[in-house]
């Protein structure tokens, strides 16, 4: 049975170990080491469910299969509105709809909030990733080329924004 939640403290150790895989083995992430446990429960202390910043989690049965967040986007007041959201689905759960499911339970609870804007940044190439951020109501709105670095080879990105629907 699959259900989907904020996340609590006890999924932590999940939530790492799924991105430090995503660090090691992909370009989705500019993260270049692997992110300790203690520097990952100072970044999990920054998330409250029905604010701004909100962690999701999927689980099939009691198995981790994904996550997905919204963290603000730049830390001017001016953007306080705007969030950059992320999402991390397991290897073996890619395909599977968890990934949908998962972002629109993240936009539900962020469209109960005053948040107007999310902001995604995707590595290019990546059709899975737009293709999921477009069914979400995200468009591509802009393409920073070669702005990171992984495995010795230069990344570009797609800039992609969600307008919350009034």
């Amino acid at each position: 049975m699959t259900f989907f939640r904020p996340a609590m403290l006890k999924d932590l150790g999940a939530i790492n170990a799924l991105y430090n895989d995503y660090i090691l083995n992909s370009t989705a992430t500019f993260d270049l080491e692997p992110i300790s446990f203690s520097d990952k429960t100072r970044w999990f202390d920054q998330f409250n469910e029905g604010g701004r910043s909100q962690l999701w989690v999927a689980l099939e049965d009691t198995q981790l299969v994904g996550f997905a967040t919204s963290q603000p986007f730049r830390p001017k007041a001016g953007y306080r509105n705007t969030v950059e959201t992320s999402i991390y689905i397991t290897p073996d759960a890619i395909g599977k709809g968890y990934g949908t499911a998962l972002y629109q339970h993240l936009f539900l609870a962020l469209d109960a909030t005053p948040v107007k804007q999310a902001i995604a940044i995707v590595t290019r190439p990546n059709p899975a990733s737009v293709k999921l951020h477009q069914r979400l109501g995200f468009q591509t709105v802009g393409e920073l080329s070669d702005v990171g670095e992984k495995f010795g080879d230069p990344q570009s990105v797609y800039i992609m924004q969600r307008t919350k629907a009034e």
